[in-house]
């Protein structure tokens, strides 16, 4: 009886239930970066890839198909195909809605950390900005950031909306 006992015993445990079986999950390539995906040393922000520039305080709504506004320190990154006699370049309008409750602007710009250049802006209206850059500040490896800080920012009186000052292109030439 025993042996028949250890062969029912053996049997039942055979009877074990298993999940079944599955597909494992379909296999993807990673996503890979190519050349038009790559940050460029200058963008127009009317650009379908404007706003992989953008690192902090640029609106992404693009107005009038060509410009955006900014914040209180729009911050931007390039990639540099090299360091050597670069100057950055922008384009920047101080309208006069905003011109009228800020009165007279003043816009700090910053590569990385150090100090390039104060943009005065005694009256509204557009104007091209270029200031030559020391090669040290920059990098041909990384990204270079760029941020602009206005002095007074805009309020609207009706919603509280705040801007600075818009921008249509910016980056760096040679």
């Amino acid at each position: 009886m025993r042996p028949a006992l250890l062969l029912i015993a053996i049997a039942l445990a055979g009877c074990v239930k298993y999940p079944e079986p599955y597909r494992p999950p379909m296999q993807r390539r990673p996503m890979e970066l190519t050349e038009t995906n790559r940050l460029k040393h200058f963008v127009h922000m009317n650009a379908t890839d404007a706003m992989n520039y953008v690192v902090a305080d640029v609106m992404p709504e693009l107005n009038d198909g060509n410009w955006r506004w900014t914040l209180k320190s729009p911050t931007l990154q390039f990639q540099l195909p090299s360091t050597a006699a670069m100057r950055l370049s922008a384009d920047l309008t101080i309208p006069d809605i905003t011109y009228q409750q800020t009165g007279p602007v003043k816009i700090t710009v910053y590569i990385g950390g150090h100090l390039l250049d104060t943009i005065d802006c005694p009256k509204p209206g557009q104007r091209t900005w270029e200031k030559a850059v020391p090669a040290e500040w920059l990098s041909s490896d990384t990204p270079v950031l760029v941020r602009m800080e206005i002095d007074k920012i805009w309020t609207s009186p009706s919603d509280g909306a705040q801007r600075g000052f818009i921008l249509t292109r910016i980056g760096f030439v040679q």
